[in-house]
C-alpha cells in the first residue's frame, strides 16, 4: 500500500535552531529572576545593615560598662584609703597626677621666707577657701552631730561649718613659718605678749597634728644619698618621685563650697542652742 504524506506547514519557532530556542529560554529565566535577585541583594545589605549596628551597640555598651565599672573601682579603692569626705566625689575618679619634688635647700620656693607680700600671698592662696559649707547628712557622716554644730548664717547661704583636713594642715604649717619669723608680725608678737599659754598651746597643737597627719599618711617614697663633689659625707637628694592627688580639682571644689561672711557680721551662739561640755 503506498504511503501517504500530509503536508504541515512548520511554525517560525519550528524553524530555530535547537541553541536559539535554549537561549530563548534562558532569556526568559533570567527576566524572571532578577526582581528575586534584587530583593535576595536588599536582604543581604539589610541584614548586614543590622549585624554592624548590634555589634556597634553592643560595643557601646561593652565601653560604658566598663567605663562604669573603672570608676566604681576606683571610687571603692578611694574609700579604703580614706575617711568619708564629701570631697571623695571630685578626686575619687581623677587620676593621680606623677610630680618630682624639689628638695634642694637652694630652691627659691615662693612659700619661703623672709617674710614678704609676695610670699604671704602665696601661704594665702592655698588657704584662702578654708571655711566651707555641707550638708547635714555630709557633716553627719563623719562622725560628728549637728546637736552642737555650728551654722552659717542664712544671709550667707546656710549650711554647716567645716574645714578640710588638709586645709587646716597648711593653716599650722603656715603658723610655724610664721613663728620662725615673729619679728616681722606685730600680731604673733601681741599674741605672745597677751596669751603666751595659749600661744604655746597653738604651736605644740600644729606641731604634733602634723606629726599625726605625716604618721598616718606615711609616705613610702625614698630619699637617695649621692656623693657630692668635694663632700666627704653623703648627701640626701630629696627629690623623690610622688603620685599627687589632683590640686586644681581640689581647689574648685573647695572654691564652690566656700562661704563669704557678710560685712560686720559677728558670732553669737543661738539662744538655747546645745554646746559641747567640754573644749576640744
Amino acid at each position: 500500500m503506498p504511503l501517504k504524506f500530509a503536508y504541515h506547514p512548520l511554525s517560525d519557532s519550528s524553524l530555530d535552531s535547537p541553541s536559539a530556542a535554549l537561549a530563548n529560554e534562558k532569556e526568559e529565566e533570567y527576566t524572571e529572576c532578577k526582581p528575586c535577585t534584587i530583593r535576595n541583594r536588599t536582604r543581604r545589605y539589610h541584614w548586614l545593615a543590622h549585624a554592624v549596628s548590634s555589634i556597634a551597640i553592643i560595643s557601646l555598651v561593652v565601653l560604658l560598662i566598663r567605663s562604669y565599672d573603672d570608676t566604681l573601682i576606683a571610687a571603692r579603692c578611694w574609700d579604703m584609703h580614706n575617711y568619708y569626705s564629701p570631697v571623695n566625689e571630685a578626686l575619687a575618679t581623677q587620676p593621680y597626677i606623677t610630680t618630682r619634688f624639689n628638695g634642694s635647700l637652694w630652691y627659691e620656693s615662693p612659700f619661703k621666707g623672709p617674710p614678704t607680700p609676695a610670699v604671704e600671698e602665696a601661704w594665702y592662696s592655698v588657704m584662702k577657701y578654708g571655711m566651707i559649707a555641707v550638708s547635714a547628712s555630709e557633716y553627719e557622716k563623719v562622725n560628728h552631730s549637728t546637736r552642737t554644730a555650728v551654722q552659717f548664717p542664712e544671709e550667707a547661704g546656710g549650711g554647716y561649718m567645716v574645714a578640710t583636713i588638709g586645709t587646716h594642715q597648711l593653716h599650722c604649717l603656715h603658723f610655724l613659718w610664721q613663728d620662725h619669723h615673729r619679728t616681722y608680725f606685730p600680731k604673733i608678737l601681741r599674741k605672745i605678749k597677751d596669751v603666751p599659754e595659749l600661744y604655746e598651746r597653738h604651736y605644740e597643737h600644729c606641731v604634733d597634728y602634723i606629726r599625726q597627719s605625716i604618721m598616718c599618711n606615711f609616705d613610702t617614697g625614698l630619699v637617695t644619698y649621692d656623693w657630692v663633689l668635694q663632700h666627704q659625707n653623703p648627701t640626701p637628694n630629696s627629690n623623690a618621685m610622688h603620685k599627687c592627688v589632683n590640686w586644681d580639682v581640689v581647689q574648685g571644689w573647695l572654691r564652690d563650697r566656700a562661704v563669704e561672711i557678710p560685712a560686720g557680721f559677728k558670732w553669737r551662739q543661738p539662744e538655747g542652742q546645745e554646746s559641747l561640755p567640754w573644749n576640744p
